[in-house]
């Protein structure tokens, strides 16, 4: 009896975890994305923003502004984009020639991990949706070099 409770809740786990889980290769995985968030950092408000511009593309929109004067400190465009059966996070900044891409490696119902082992930094962005309204991203180089921003929506997008 004792063999078939444990089996019974080994099937109810792996059952229950496949239905949360969302195919990766798919930019429907992150549709909880779209729309506009604000957060802080230090001394600094951050916004990003999320749209889809077609069914295998998603254009957002990054910036940083100081929380004292609204002095534009830093801006970056990125794009979500589906191709050959994988989401790449597509980073442009000023002072890259080229975006860096990051592929989906990881995803679930509430969270997204974009990944390129070949980056100096960053090399992994986690993206996890709290609730509704508030997004959390942590921007790491995998191991013990990271920074976390908390989001709140400021639209439905």
């Amino acid at each position: 009896m004792k063999i078939i409770s444990v089996l019974l809740t080994l099937f109810f786990g792996f059952f229950c975890s496949s239905v949360d889980a969302q195919p990766c290769h798919s930019l429907r995985a992150v549709d909880w994305l779209l729309g506009s968030w604000s957060g802080v950092d230090g001394n600094n408000v951050v916004i990003e923003s999320w749209q889809k511009v077609s069914p295998l593309t998603y254009e957002g929109a990054g910036e940083t502004r100081s929380k004292a004067s609204n002095a534009l400190k830093g801006s970056e465009s990125m794009r979500l984009v589906e191709m050959s059966n994988n989401v790449f996070y597509l980073a442009k900044v000023r002072h890259n020639k080229l975006a860096v891409p990051f592929k989906l490696t990881r995803c679930s119902k509430r969270s997204a991990v974009f990944e390129n082992p070949e980056h100096d930094f960053p090399k992994k962005l986690h993206y996890q949706l709290q609730s509704e309204n508030k997004l959390t991203v942590t921007v790491s180089d995998g191991q013990a070099k990271s920074f976390t921003i908390n989001y709140d929506k400021r639209d439905a997008g």
